[in-house]
């Protein structure tokens, strides 16, 4: 079987109070993005973390920047190829 894929990013927002994250959680808001994202036959399929490493310019350079790796959660949807 063949699929095709779609890789949508994903972050959840949580805010901050005195007595700890409050707002959606996590839960709910990626039940949300995946159901948003499961039409036209698409299916999650899994989640992964990708990794891009950034060099700083040369002007943040001067200022004391340093190259750094960023983090991104993506989702992995598929479906099959027709």
């Amino acid at each position: 079987m063949q699929y095709e894929y779609n890789i949508v990013q994903f972050t959840a927002q949580l805010k901050g109070g005195i007595l700890g994250a409050k707002g959606e959680s996590i839960e709910s808001q990626f039940q949300k993005f995946v159901n948003g994202n499961t039409i036209d036959n698409w299916e999650y399929y899994r989640m992964d973390t990708v990794h891009a490493y950034v060099k700083a310019g040369c002007l943040a350079t001067i200022f004391g920047r340093k190259d750094e790796v960023v983090y991104q959660d993506v989702a992995v949807f598929r479906r099959e190829k027709k």
